[in-house]
């Protein structure tokens, strides 16, 4: 315990503990304005190929030009892409790991694995948004419906309980998407999971299975290619990549909506310096022609956020989307 009469009797131990405390909190606060002073590596929990790993890459030269600084991008994938948050949940907080994140990861992931070895929440510091998608819905070419509301009519007509959908597997954004739009519209559908969306494709196609749920950047070649045909997009507003397509809040069902986001996230406890360092690098490395031209093809749109907006709408997706896996019934792992 400090002498607390020693201390006020020798000023030169006094001067010495503040000149020490001064000094770590001055070269703490030059550390990280000189941020960053070192290559920055971002996770990337999926494999290679993907729509994630596509747009983390992107980002990742644009955020490196904004920073001035090599931004490496580092695939982890596997187990839903929780692999990949758990050994950024471990880094240090120093602002030099970064998560690409999504909902899935965050909301889904952790109900149905028992053996998680972080908290979605406290372990992780939001840093912002990038990107935003809807889920939409495509039907084989050969199903004998133009438009949703002829979807409906025949789900509950000539085509009751012959109707399927396929996903990405169980609590994919897709069987999501497809139990949020049966509990409102009333349709009864057959799930069909697969391991990967671009798995189930090819059964839409070939007419095996009726429907797909899935994120705009990974249908978009598909519906481009006329291979299947869009008939609702699970967003607020129209997709300006598919102006023609409805809304479920249009087809009189506004509580069918399922937005995919992206955003950057980092371990817990990053210092707000770097905090808000990386979110103005990321509006700046967002808002470029070159980053505009490579996601706009892919039927994403610009989606920027403040970390505690994004806070916030983590915490509003676990909620929701947690409630929803386990009302679906799906068993931990």
């Amino acid at each position: 315990m400090l002498n607390l009469q020693r201390f006020i009797k020798c000023p030169a131990i006094a001067f010495c503990m503040i000149f020490s405390a001064f000094l770590f909190s001055s070269f703490n606060v030059l550390a990280q304005s000189e941020y960053p002073s070192k290559p920055i590596k971002l996770v990337v929990p999926y494999a290679t190929g993907g729509v994630s790993d596509t747009i983390g890459r992107v980002l990742a030269q644009s955020l490196g030009n904004v920073l001035k600084q090599a931004v490496v991008v580092e695939n982890k994938g596997g187990a839903g892409g929780t692999i990949g948050a758990a050994a950024v949940a471990k880094a240090p907080a120093d602002g030099y790991t970064l998560l690409l994140t999504s909902p899935p990861m965050i909301s889904v992931a952790p109900v149905l694995l028992k053996d998680l070895t972080y908290h979605n929440e406290d372990d992780f510091t939001p840093i912002g948004t990038i990107i935003v998608t809807p889920n939409v819905l495509v039907v084989n070419n050969n199903l004998s419906v133009k438009t949703f509301d002829d979807l409906v009519a025949y789900g509950k007509g000539a085509g009751r309980n012959n109707l399927s959908f396929a996903s990405a597997g169980p609590g994919s954004t897709g069987h999501l998407s497809g139990q949020i739009l049966m509990n409102a519209t009333g349709l009864n559908m057959v799930h069909v999971p697969y391991k990967s969306s671009g798995q189930a494709f090819p059964d839409v196609i070939s007419g095996q299975v009726s429907m797909v749920f899935d994120s705009l950047p990974s249908a978009i070649g598909f519906i481009r290619g006329g291979l299947v045909r869009p008939l609702l997009v699970m967003s607020e507003k129209r997709s300006p990549s598919l102006p023609g397509v409805q809304t479920a809040k249009e087809a009189g069902f506004p509580s069918a909506t399922m937005n995919f986001w992206m955003g950057i996230e980092a371990p817990a406890k990053l210092p707000k310096e770097i905090v808000y360092r990386l979110n103005l690098a990321l509006k700046e490395a967002m808002n470029t022609p070159e980053m505009r031209q490579h996601i706009q093809p892919l039927g994403a749109e610009v989606y920027l956020t403040t970390p505690d907006e994004f806070k916030a709408l983590r915490h509003s997706d676990i909620e929701k989307y947690g409630k929803l896996v386990k009302e679906m019934g799906l068993k931990p792992l």
